[in-house]
């Protein structure tokens, strides 16, 4: 009975996992075809020519991916250092200093992952265009941050949580004020939080469309996924050079995962078990 009901859940197992790889064998089926190739041959025959390279070529040329991956690497990179120091220095004033309704302020600050974030749309639009900051690489980097606070807060206040008072207690002793409390004891041991924060924010920045298109409309402010989305067209555009393009914008996140898988898990299991 015990052999049975392991091979069952093996099985259920292995046919969830080729259910998540199937759309990922997919883009890379299509993107290592030619066009010519891709509508001449069934969509999962395998290519007879190995031809990624020229179709990410040619996106780069036809498209300019080059110039709005930049921009997407800037909202990613200064938008979560923006994030994780807002976030961890929050985190620590509630969990630490214990500020008057510190619990009311957490709430109110965390309620911002309630709502859809289509709501903001509107708001956002008018507000950007009427202090100037539409279609401008500040204003985006504005929003990202201000939009992954929340869920990094809690991420940060679950961990800061499991830090015993006792390692506060005796940094006090030593003569640390509450700066240097956050800046030599606390932010020194959220390696794991911050590897959590970076991947999903970071990863989340770097995927907007939804933003991108709404608040940007033209290449010097504009996300690398608006261009992607572009590529497509009115008649749906070429498909290899598409998934070539898909996969050049995945790097950065499939990178981002690989450097910190590490931490990743444990972060994860701290923050929760702090809440």
């Amino acid at each position: 009975m015990v052999v049975l009901r392991k091979t069952i859940t093996y099985i259920i197992i292995i046919l969830l996992a080729l259910a998540w790889l199937l759309p990922i064998f997919s883009v890379i089926q299509a993107a290592v075809k030619s066009p010519e190739q891709f509508n001449s041959s069934s969509f999962f025959q395998f290519p007879t020519k190995f031809a990624l390279f020229d179709n990410f070529k040619k996106a780069i040329q036809q498209w300019k991916l080059q110039e709005f991956y930049l921009n997407s690497i800037i909202y990613s990179v200064v938008g979560g250092l923006i994030t994780i120091i807002t976030a961890s220095m929050a985190a620590f004033s509630i969990v630490r200093l214990k500020p008057k309704f510190n619990f009311v302020l957490f709430l109110i600050i965390y309620s911002g992952t309630l709502f859809p974030f289509q709501m903001y749309l509107i708001p956002l639009y008018r507000i950007f265009n009427q202090t100037g900051l539409y279609d401008t690489k500040t204003g985006m980097i504005l929003v990202y941050s201000a939009l992954a606070i929340p869920f990094s807060l809690f991420v940060y206040r679950g961990f800061y949580s499991t830090i015993p008072k006792e390692i506060e207690d005796a940094a006090m002793i030593d003569g640390c004020n509450s700066f240097q409390l956050y800046t030599k004891i606390f932010l020194p041991q959220s390696i794991a939080p911050t590897a959590v924060v970076a991947l999903f924010q970071m990863s989340w920045i770097w995927n907007d469309l939804l933003f991108g298109m709404v608040l940007t409309r033209t290449g010097n402010a504009r996300p690398v996924m608006v261009s992607l989305a572009s590529m497509s067209g009115v008649s749906g555009g070429i498909i290899p050079y598409i998934m070539s393009g898909v996969i050049f914008t995945s790097l950065p996140t499939i990178l981002l995962f690989i450097l910190l898988r590490r931490y990743f898990i444990s972060g994860m299991v701290l923050s929760v078990a702090g809440d």
